[in-house]
């Protein structure tokens, strides 16, 4: 479980995952409770290890992340070694590269886990480190070839082909070493020897690339020869570019819209700095959104892709500070050099990045009064923040705000967890499924979770089993959602007026509310019962919704919401004529066409 949990760099293990992991065929009813056990015995000892004062493993909705640093991963050490040689080699800069590929390699001792008892997933993430490490002592070849360390090699690559002797890679560098020895006729005998094996064991022929390498040490090829390559010009960046980005979701749907515009928008060419926001209430998956639209675009950023979470376990946000501090570290600061205080430390992340095209994910921001301290001053980089609501402004940026998925994207995402088939036979259940959750991502995610551990289950069991509101946050509760205290986070720091409204608005009948309503409710004056409604609108509690015709705009309560909000709803003893009950909205909405109810949910 550690494994797989240090495998996605400080990424979200949904707990589908780790149940195949453990159990890849026929998970127990307990599998839930059992991983449960398994993570409270980690976390004692992994505190008895690093003490208890640094939580490593938190639990999440749906999941469970390990907060290990990155630089005490030996994979994450490798990856960024080997894309950083690559670079180098491409450059021309042979020498440096052989010099990163050799740290990188060295960080092996055996076969990728091999010493850990392996399920599906970490079968799937050591096979790929296999294949990761052999390329690696292909491009490590390759640069000793280039800065002439043929007489070394010669041996080294005569044990590598013992190892790996169908790798024609590594047999056509240890042909190009003997030949650059002058021992030409051993580099044939290779050729030979790899070309009988082939056709003994396989029946087929070397591939062409071998071939024609056979054909130069025949003719004696002058490009076979060694010749020192030009002296490369060094750029002054960080040896191992930093990419931090969290894993993306495998799983990822829908969104289209919002990608598109990610796309747009993420562009290290467009002159200034581009800041990106993107807010939405709890729950409707900002940070999976902003990750995948990260990762499809951090090609275009090679020199640094950086991230930063500015939530805490305490209600007191991260301090800019001492992201400042960990992110001057990854660029190559040595403490010593950096500045105490966070102005001197901004002056000097801002001096490091100006030259770089660079990436920068913030996630979880409250205020820009966080964000500005960490934004870099180059014009080649781009800005994603993330964040329920933000106070306060950003000069230039573009907000992008995430509404609950509509029914179609709802469907394929619970189809992608639960199987096409059975999403194609009982498609309308799965359309009634998304209705109970309004669209809300993480809702749907938890329900997808629940058939994944219950696989007896048919979509119209889970179905029944939710449609009463006790059993639906059970249902989330037993997916380690805990609804009521995620969605209730945002509003500690609430105005007193703004949360009695928010509250009263959850006991109302009423689905959608005008302005007159609700100061009919909380006895205050228009005015003032307008400014709460438009703060809890920007917070994403409430969703304003524009009317047909001229007027104010109704306000829209998200269901889920209000299920935390008034678990029991009191039936009030008056209410005003051209306000709809609950109870006929929701017969009307029933006759609308599927979705168009979610599309409009905040």
């Amino acid at each position: 479980m550690l494994a797989l949990l240090a495998l996605h760099h400080g990424g979200l293990v949904p707990i589908s995952s780790l149940i195949e992991e453990i159990w890849p065929s026929d998970p127990p009813a307990s599998a839930v409770t059992t991983l449960q056990t398994y993570v409270y015995q980690l976390r004692r000892v992994l505190s008895e290890a690093v003490g208890p004062s640094k939580e490593i493993l938190v639990t999440k909705p749906l999941g469970y992340v390990a907060n290990i640093a990155p630089e005490n991963i030996d994979v994450y050490r490798f990856e960024r070694l080997v894309e950083s040689g690559k670079r180098e080699l491409a450059a021309g800069n042979a020498k440096k590269a052989s010099e990163i590929l050799h740290q990188a390699t060295g960080v092996w001792s055996g076969k990728a886990l091999c010493d850990v008892h392996r399920g599906p997933l970490l079968e799937a993430h050591a096979a790929r480190l296999d294949e990761a490490g052999l390329e690696a002592l292909v491009m490590q070849a390759e640069a000793d070839l280039r800065i002439g360390r043929h007489q070394e090699l010669v041996g080294e690559l005569r044990g590598l082909v013992a190892k790996h002797p169908w790798h024609e890679g590594l047999y056509a560098k240890l042909i190009v070493a003997l030949y650059r020895c002058e021992r030409r006729s051993q580099a044939l005998e290779v050729y030979h020897e790899v070309r009988r094996g082939l056709d003994d064991e396989l029946g087929i022929d070397p591939s062409p690339n071998l071939q024609q390498l056979y054909q130069a040490v025949l003719s004696d090829a002058t490009w076979l020869r060694f010749e020192p390559a030009p002296r490369a010009v060094v750029n002054r960046r960080v040896a191992v570019p930093p990419a931090q980005l969290p894993a993306d979701l495998s799983d990822f749907c829908g969104r289209g819209q919002e990608l598109a515009e990610l796309d747009r928008l993420l562009v290290p060419d467009s002159g200034s700095p581009q800041v990106v926001t993107v807010t939405g209430m709890p729950g409707v998956g900002k940070t999976a959104l902003a990750l995948h639209a990260a990762h499809a675009a951090r090609s275009r950023f090679p020199d640094a892709q950086l991230y930063a979470c500015l939530a805490s376990s305490t209600e007191k946000p991260v301090d800019p500070a001492e992201v400042l501090h960990g992110f001057l570290r990854d660029l190559g600061a040595a403490a010593d050099d950096i500045p105490a205080e966070q102005e001197g430390m901004a002056r000097m992340f801002r001096t490091r990045v100006a030259q770089m095209k660079g990436l920068l994910v913030i996630d979880d921001a409250r205020t820009a009064d966080q964000i500005r301290p960490l934004l870099p001053g180059g014009p080649q980089w781009s800005v994603l923040v993330t964040g329920r609501s933000l106070s306060g402004w950003l000069p230039g940026s573009h907000d992008i705000v995430v509404e609950s998925m509509d029914t179609g994207d709802g469907i394929a995402m619970l189809a992608g967890m639960v199987g096409e088939s059975r999403a194609l036979q009982e498609r309308s259940v799965l359309a009634g499924l998304v209705q109970r959750c309004g669209g809300l991502p993480i809702a749907l995610r938890a329900l997808g979770e629940r058939l994944a551990v219950n696989r007896h289950w048919s979509l119209r069991k889970l179905a029944a089993r939710v449609a009463e509101q006790e059993g639906m946050l059970a249902e989330f509760r037993a997916a380690d959602l805990d609804l009521c205290d995620y969605l209730r986070r945002g509003f500690g720091d609430l105005a007193p007026q703004d949360r009695k409204a928010l509250f009263a608005l959850g006991r109302a009948e009423a689905d959608r509310f005008d302005t007159a309503y609700v100061a009919s409710l909380l006895g205050l004056d228009l005015r003032a019962t307008e400014d709460s409604l438009d703060r809890l609108a920007a917070r994403h509690l409430l969703r304003a919704a524009p009317e047909n015709t001229p007027g104010d705009p109704h306000y829209v309560l998200h269901p889920l919401l209000r299920a935390v909000l008034a678990p029991t709803r009191p039936q009030p003893a008056r209410r005003p004529p051209h306000i709809l009950p609950a109870r006929r909205l929701n017969v009307a909405m029933r006759a609308l066409p599927v979705g168009a109810y979610v599309g409009k949910v905040a």
